[in-house]
C-alpha cells in the first residue's frame, strides 16, 4: 500500500487479474433462458472481496440465482452528481472445441488472463471492483456518491438484471453519469491516445411475421401456395438487404478529429 492507502499499480494489477480469473471460473453462462447465468456465484465472490472495506453492499435478485450486486461510497454533498461504475457478470456460451485453452479455466499465461469473458467484460467488472475497494479502504469520501454495480443478465436483454433494477430498485442504481462497457477505451493516435465519446447504442427490434398460404397434399400439389416457401423468401431478402449508409455530422466530426489521413474521405463517403 502507498501512504494514502491506495493500491499501487502493481498491486492493483495483481488483484485485478486474480479477481478476473475467479469470475471466469464461475462460468456464469447466459444462454437466454431464465434459469441460466447463475450470476449469484460471482455476486458471492464480489461480496466477499468487497466486504470489510467500509462499502455498503447490497444484492438484488429478479429470480433465484440471478443476483446483481451494488456497492456504494456515499458522497458528502447531496447535490453533487452520482457516478455509477457498471460491469456485468454473465458471459455468452463457449464451445471448448474452438478454444486453445479451457474457456472457463481462468489461466494466467504470459501475463494474460485467458477465458470466456476476459474481454467482454469481466476484465472491467474486476478492475472496477478493485478500484472501488481500494478507494473505500483509503477513506476516500467524494462529494458525489460513487456506485459500483455488478449486474446480471447483460448478454440477453437485461430482463433479470438492469431492467429489474430500474423497475424495482431504482434508488439503488440511480446515477447522473455511468461508465460501463467500452467506456473510456483508448484509440492510438500519432499525437497521443484519443478517447471516443459514445452518443448512441444499437437496440433490439422484435417483430412477428405471419405468413399464410394455401395448403395442399403431396397427391394434390397444384393450386397450393406453401407458406414455408414464402417465409424462406422473406428470410433471403432480409439477409440480402443492404441499407444506404447514413453519414451523420457527429461521425464527420469524429473522423476529422482522428485525422485518419487518406482514409478520412473514404470514411465519410456513403458510396464507399
Amino acid at each position: 500500500m502507498s501512504d494514502a492507502g491506495l493500491l499501487d499499480d502493481g498491486e492493483a494489477s495483481r488483484e485485478s487479474a486474480d479477481l478476473l480469473a475467479h469470475l471466469i471460473r464461475n462460468a456464469c453462462v447466459n444462454d437466454g433462458t431464465p434459469t441460466s447465468g447463475f450470476e449469484s456465484r460471482s455476486a458471492d465472490v464480489l461480496a466477499q472481496y468487497l466486504g470489510g472495506s467500509g462499502l455498503e453492499v447490497e444484492r438484488f435478485s429478479a429470480v433465484d440465482g440471478r443476483d446483481s450486486l451494488v456497492a456504494r461510497i456515499e458522497g458528502t454533498d447531496p447535490s453533487a452528481p452520482t457516478l455509477l461504475l457498471m460491469g456485468h457478470t454473465d458471459v455468452v456460451p463457449a464451445n471448448p472445441d474452438g478454444w486453445r485453452r479451457d474457456p472457463f479455466g481462468g489461466e494466467i499465461i504470459d501475463d494474460e488472463v485467458w477465458g470466456r469473458g476476459a474481454i467482454d467484460m469481466l476484465n472491467l467488472t474486476a478492475t472496477m471492483a478493485v478500484a472501488t475497494r481500494s478507494l473505500a479502504r483509503s477513506g476516500f469520501r467524494p462529494k458525489g456518491t460513487l456506485v459500483y454495480l455488478a449486474v446480471a443478465d447483460e448478454e440477453s436483454l437485461g430482463t433479470y438484471g438492469a431492467e429489474h433494477l430500474l423497475r424495482h430498485e431504482r434508488d439503488a442504481v440511480r446515477a447522473d453519469y455511468v461508465v460501463t462497457e467500452s467506456g473510456g477505451f483508448q484509440m492510438p493516435h500519432s499525437r497521443g491516445p484519443r478517447l471516443p465519446v459514445i452518443i448512441g447504442e444499437k437496440g433490439s427490434f422484435w417483430c412477428a411475421i405471419t405468413v399464410r398460404g394455401t395448403p395442399g397434399h403431396a397427391s394434390q400439389p397444384y393450386r397450393t401456395d406453401n407458406a414455408l416457401v414464402t417465409a424462406a423468401e422473406i428470410v433471403r431478402r432480409i439477409s440480402e438487404y443492404r441499407p444506404d449508409a447514413m453519414i451523420h455530422e457527429t461521425w464527420r466530426r469524429f473522423v476529422d478529429g482522428m485525422e485518419f489521413g487518406d482514409w478520412g474521405p473514404r470514411l465519410v463517403d456513403a458510396d464507399q
